[in-house]
Formats: structure tokens, sequence, C-alpha cells
């Protein structure tokens, strides 16, 4: 027993080994960021949309984000931190991806979201900067369209039945309202990935 938990430790040992070599690291475990900057500080997402329920959830999402690895604080006031993330949503547009042949009314729209995100310490020098992030969530509009095997159907908290007793009108502005949430996550993730998580 103590020689096959004494192999299983040298594997794991050698396998780290080797990741590291290869320049391998795990989410969480570092940060491209210079080793003084630490402490993030996220104000209020400057929201340039309509979609004013946009920028509580985006907001919100970039600090869960942040805060999620331990990699960086994200802290109260400016005055505390390092640096400061700015980040900007300039549009938020609805497409049809399909529709009905006889009468053209709308099945599945896909939601699109710009924004614009900027780190900077605080004597102004940039630490990373990104004009253009887009993000993309389809949603349907009728219980037809609406794929009930998919991770965000899964996360919506609506089984199947409950599902199927809802009108079109109740189910478009649930599933608007999750393909929003879905957009905020998504934009949260790309720019913690490309402001401070190492490339793989």
């Amino acid at each position: 027993m103590r020689v096959r938990v004494f192999i299983s430790a040298i594997a794991v040992f050698v396998t780290g080994v080797i990741l590291s070599g290869c320049g391998y690291t795990f989410q969480g475990t570092g940060s491209v960021l210079p080793k003084d900057v630490t402490k993030i500080y996220i104000p209020t997402v400057d929201n340039q949309t309509a979609e004013s329920r946009f920028t509580n959830l985006m907001t919100e999402s970039l600090r869960e984000r942040f805060e999620r690895f331990g990699v960086v604080t994200v802290v109260e006031t400016a005055s505390e931190a390092d640096a400061i993330l700015n980040v900007e949503v300039k549009s938020i547009n609805r497409q049809a991806r399909s529709v009905t042949s006889g009468t053209d009314t709308v099945l599945q729209y896909d939601a699109t979201a710009v924004l614009w995100g900027e780190m900077r310490r605080k004597n102004g020098a940039v630490l990373w900067r990104n004009p253009r992030i887009t993000v993309v969530k389809g949603f349907g509009t009728t219980t037809n369209t609406v794929v009930t095997t998919s991770a965000d159907f899964a996360q919506s908290g609506i089984d199947t039945t409950t599902l199927a007793s809802l009108s079109d009108s109740e189910l478009n502005r649930g599933q608007e309202q999750e393909a929003l949430i879905g957009l905020a996550e998504d934009a949260a993730r790309t720019i913690y990935d490309d402001s401070v998580a190492p490339d793989f």
C-alpha cells in the first residue's frame, strides 16, 4: 500500500515538473501583471446602451471573476488599489438567427455585446487594454427553440415542466435575461483571461 502511495506521489510530482517546464500553469496560480500589482479596483461599468439592467450584471460579473481565483484582491476604493480596471459597454444588439418561413416570426436571436476595457496603474500607466471585446449569446423565443440539453438551460433554474407552461412572451423575457447574464459572465471571463491570466 505504501509503495502505491509513493509511486502516485512521484507521478504527481513528475507531471507537475513536466507541465511547469513546458510553460503550463493552472488558472488561478499566476498573473501576467507586474508583481507589485495585487489590488484591483473595479468601478461600476460605464454602460453606453439602453440596457440599464446590464450595468449591475456586468459590474458584479467582473468583480466575481477577479475575486474567484485569489490571484488579485478586489478592493472597495481606488485609494486602496494598485491598479484600476475600467470597462465600458459600447453596444448590445440582437439579431435574428432563425425565422419561420411562413410568418417571418423570429424563433432565435443572437445577442451581441461589444465592450472596451482598460487597466491602468494609479499613475496612469497602461497595464492592459482591449478596445473591442465581443461576446455573443443565442436565445430562443418559443418553447420549441429552447435547447433543454444545453449548459445555459441547466443553469437557468427552469425545468422542462415549467418551460412548457410558459407563454412565448414570458419565455422570451426569461431567455433574454439569461442571455444578458451569459454575456456579462463571458465578457468578464474574457477580460480576466486577457488582463491577468497567463497564457497556456
